[in-house]
């Protein structure tokens, strides 16, 4: 069972990039991403900041002695204050916006574990690190600003975030991307954004129609059937038959047949303008962490730095860099390493696991999202898709040149 999350603060000095990389660095070298989460920063700090601690413990404020002890040995973490803080209490605290960065969650920084869960369709499922930390129905809520609103721009978005809460561009983006895997929320030219209309999803769950809403919504919506709830996500609408929205035959298989073979789709992916790796700090995506390297014209995932600071990762394949959602590019960086490992399917059960690492493209994702009308469940190091036909399963996976495992597995009760 998961324990209870809760932060401590650090009074901290210098440049801040260089503080959370060494506080990132001090615990992915001491193994400590179980309890030591996520940190968060002010996001225009000065030469004297607040850096937070997000730790998950069996009790509220209560830091094992043997941990507090290694903590205490980063530099950049030897004045904390001896209080347990909430999210609400930080966010009071600090001078501006927080950053965040991920720790014990994020592949970039931890070492991937494949000990623990072999078979993914015997674990029980866990709230993702990031989706907990995101306020009680703030999906919902921004779902029905947008769907007001009808189109906007990015900033627009991020307002919106911002005032229910959300004030991390990254968890913002989270949420957005689960809206749009929820069929909620499309992806415009120019970074603009539009709520398509209310439709009704249309698919089969253990031979009985399932009905569920997708498109725009407000609180009305929310009266027309059941609600299944869900982290990180508004909840899956399920409605009556003739509630007077178009409805959308298994939407899942329209989407799949559309989609094109995964060279095509890399091919079409944008290109950044003029890189010369000579001028920027490189690293270099392993499978799974990233790590400095010295550019030779290798395919691969990288984290460049630019001149002013700021980061951004791009994929060089056939001869240019491309660009496009994390997700995305290590799925592309790590299928051309020969590291995908394959999906399971479980007949009996109608569900797909595909590994943390291998998390599809954000179109391809969409079309196993839409099977079920829910975001995927963590299990064990492995996403669990529901409600997904064998049909759709391996389309996907020829299209993406992907292995599925079509081996049943052994279910215990």
């Amino acid at each position: 069972m998961r324990g209870v999350r809760w932060f401590r603060a650090y009074r901290t000095y210098g440049p801040a990039p260089v503080a959370v990389e060494k506080v990132a660095r001090f615990v992915q070298r001491h193994r400590l991403g179980d309890v030591v989460v996520s940190l968060r920063v002010e996001r225009h700090a000065g030469r004297e900041f607040w850096l937070f601690l997000t730790l998950e413990t069996e009790q509220w404020g209560e830091l094992p002695e043997e941990l507090d002890d290694i903590l205490g040995e980063c530099p950049a973490l030897s004045q904390p204050l001896p209080e347990a803080f909430s999210l609400q209490d930080i966010q009071g605290m600090a001078s501006g916006d927080l950053q965040v960065r991920a720790l014990g969650q994020c592949l970039e920084y931890r070492q991937v574990r494949r000990e623990s869960f072999e078979n993914p369709f015997e674990v029980d499922a866990r709230v993702l690190a990031r989706d907990a930390e995101l306020p009680e129905d703030a999906a919902e809520r921004l779902l029905w600003f947008l769907s007001a609103a009808g189109t906007g721009s990015w900033s627009s978005l991020r307002a919106a975030c911002r005032a229910l809460g959300v004030t991390d561009a990254g968890l913002a983006s989270r949420l957005a991307r689960h809206l749009r895997l929820l069929g909620h929320l499309e992806l415009l030219d120019r970074g603009r954004w539009a709520v398509p209309p209310a439709a009704v999803a249309c698919v089969q769950v253990d031979g009985r129609p399932v009905r569920f809403l997708v498109g725009a919504r407000d609180s009305r919506s929310l009266t027309l059937g059941s609600v299944d709830r869900q982290a990180g996500g508004p909840g899956r609408v399920v409605v009556p038959q003739g509630v007077g929205a178009e409805e959308l035959p298994w939407p899942a298989d329209a989407l799949s047949l559309s989609l094109p073979g995964v060279a095509a789709y890399r091919a079409g992916l944008g290109t950044l303008g003029s890189v010369n790796p000579q001028l920027l700090k490189l690293r270099l995506f392993d499978g799974q962490r990233f790590a400095e390297a010295a550019f030779s014209g290798q395919v691969g995932l990288f984290e460049l730095t630019l001149p002013d600071g700021r980061t951004q990762h791009a994929l060089h394949v056939d001869g240019r860099w491309v660009e496009g959602e994390f997700f995305t590019l290590r799925f592309l960086a790590v299928q051309a390493m020969g590291l995908l490992e394959a999906w399971r399917f479980h007949a009996d059960r109608e569900e797909l696991a595909v590994r943390f690492e291998g998390r599809l493209p954000e179109v391809y994702e969409r079309a196993l999202v839409l099977c079920s009308g829910l975001l995927p469940e963590s299990r064990g190091g492995w996403l669990v898709y529901r409600n997904v036909p064998l049909r759709v399963a391996a389309r996907l996976a020829a299209k993406l040149d992907v292995a599925l495992d079509l081996t049943a597995p052994e279910v215990h009760a």
